[in-house]
């Protein structure tokens, strides 16, 4: 039994082991490409920004993300499952969009930016991926990715959380709306 036992905690680890590696390799793919991909001087910003939405459907769980932003006004609202799946989808792609364009150009000032990958831990089901980005003459940044199911989850600069920010940034917006959904959504998309 204490050999079974052995074995199992041995197996864990190594499955443990192995998605912390895949986690550190795929945030240091990805940092490298959005570099190497939204630097470059030569595109245009609609350019850049075709390229930000594929990064980011490609590296980020942003269903997640956006489920995390609006998780307990979707809870208040009074609607049918049906309809309330339909604000989500509609949130889903607006929150896309407004993303892009809040990012996609300020990867312009990236260019020549240093991007090291460090230790992963693991908490709470996720993988927690450390890493730094340097300007150009200026300090290090810290910059902590969630990683979970291959997707990032959330991205914690100098220990500020994005999702937590952004949920805060759309909570605010949504009680000008006096907490109405459908009121949110259209006032989200005539900005759009």
């Amino acid at each position: 039994m204490k050999k079974i036992t052995k074995i199992i905690a041995l197996f864990a680890v190594m499955i443990s082991t192995a998605y912390c590696i895949n986690s550190k390799s795929f945030i240091q793919d990805l940092g490298n490409r959005a570099i190497q991909i939204l630097t470059n001087s030569n595109d245009s910003l609609e350019q850049v920004e075709d390229h930000f939405v594929v990064l980011l459907d490609e590296g980020f769980d942003v269903s997640h993300i956006a489920n995390f932003v609006m998780g307990r006004h979707w809870k208040s609202e009074n609607a049918t499952p049906e309809q309330r799946q339909k604000q989500k989808d509609r949130f889903t792609t607006i929150f896309k969009i407004r993303l892009k364009k809040a990012y996609a150009s300020r990867f312009r000032e990236y260019r020549g930016v240093k991007f090291e990958v460090g230790e992963v831990r693991q908490r709470a089901g996720a993988d927690f991926v450390k890493s730094t980005i340097q300007k150009p003459g200026g300090p290090k940044t810290d910059v902590e990715w969630r990683v979970r199911s291959g997707k990032v989850q959330d991205v914690i600069v100098d220990g500020i959380s994005m999702s937590v920010t952004l949920r805060d940034d759309y909570s605010s917006l949504l009680s000008q709306k006096k907490g109405n959904i459908e009121e949110f959504l259209k006032a989200l998309e005539a900005k759009n």
